[in-house]
């Protein structure tokens, strides 16, 4: 059973190029919003302050970052297990799962 979820003051960050489960981080009675993006995206980049506010300001929104990227790798990682997973074409790219029970 996945370990239950809490929204902190900032977005979580997970991936770091290996494969996940959502689920796993949903968190319970909140809107999730899953952040597919690589540091050397630069439109991934440019929204990331707005995905912050959102989290902070919302109090019924998570925002989760996942980043596509292998430790070590340069450039946006394609080949990586997280992107291949969630066949990812395109960064940034976002999953919103509704809210759930706790």
């Amino acid at each position: 059973m996945p370990a239950t979820h809490t929204k902190g003051s900032v977005p979580l960050h997970v991936s770091h190029g290996g494969e996940f489960k959502l689920e796993d981080y949903v968190v319970p009675g909140k809107t999730t919003v899953f952040d597919f993006y690589s540091e050397y995206c630069p439109p991934c980049r440019a929204i990331a302050p707005h995905l912050e506010k959102l989290h902070a300001g919302r109090s019924d929104v998570a925002v989760v970052k996942v980043d596509i990227n292998r430790p070590d790798h340069r450039g946006i990682d394609w080949r990586s297990p997280v992107a291949g997973q969630y066949k990812l074409q395109s960064v940034p790219q976002f999953k919103v799962i509704g809210p759930t029970a706790s």
